[in-house]
């Protein structure tokens, strides 16, 4: 079974298209006494190509930015500093140390993350081959709606990798990740074709409930996060 990976890529917020020059400062201000959504925000727009007060892109002030942000233990930062590490886009490659913030922001719940640290168990990369780990990752990405991770699932589930063969469970993820993957949708139909009718209820059953499950941990999260 061939995994789905995706080409690492930052996750960036614009902050700057929008705003006035003196919120510039401000954010310019608050990032320099330690505000870390301040000082990714610069990466970000650094990163972007975007002007900020004459100075322009500059990779290695992104890293910089992004591990002031990461070591105050903001997520997004740490999942991007790890990308940078990941690609050398403004640091020496070292998948080692990519691995290392990838964790760090996983473990804080960050479903990007999640699932790029599920690929690296999954395919045995900087860490030991390990598909049960890999499971458990992508399912905390695909609890948060993350595509990928739950067309993975459904591909584990399918072919007995890391959990057990389960092909209504399979099945549901595949409808699940279809609904924003073609990708998806195709395994969906060839296995469809496999299964029998009650299988196929009993998948459509799951999906449901699964999706279900997310719709609230989402909503849940968003209630905790703007507390």
């Amino acid at each position: 079974m061939r995994i789905l990976t995706i080409i690492l890529s930052l996750v960036c917020l614009s902050a700057f298209a929008e705003v006035t020059p003196e919120q510039v400062v401000e954010i310019k201000k608050k990032a320099e006494k330690g505000d870390a959504f301040s000082q990714y925000l610069l990466g970000c727009n650094y990163l972007a190509n975007i002007t900020i007060d004459g100075v322009d892109r500059d990779t290695e002030e992104d890293v910089k930015l992004y591990r002031k942000a990461a070591e105050q233990g903001y997520a997004p930062a740490q999942y991007n500093l790890g990308v940078c590490y990941y690609n050398g886009d403004g640091v020496l490659k070292d998948p080692v140390e990519a691995v290392k913030w990838f964790r760090k922001s996983a473990e804080q719940g960050y479903a990007k993350a999640q699932y790029n640290l599920g690929v690296r168990y999954y395919n045995g990369e900087v860490v030991s081959k390990d598909p049960v780990e890999a499971v458990k990752w992508y399912r905390k990405a695909a609890e948060q709606g993350h595509t990928f991770a739950q067309y993975n699932l459904g591909l584990c589930y399918d072919n007995g990798n890391g959990v057990l063969k389960d092909s209504v469970e399979a099945y549901a993820y595949f409808i699940l990740a279809g609904i924003n993957s073609d990708l998806a949708r195709k395994k969906r139909n060839e296995l469809e074709k496999e299964m029998t009718p009650a299988q196929i209820r009993a998948g459509q059953k799951r999906f449901w409930e699964l999706q279900v499950e997310i719709d609230t941990k989402i909503a849940e999260k968003k209630k905790t996060d703007s507390k």
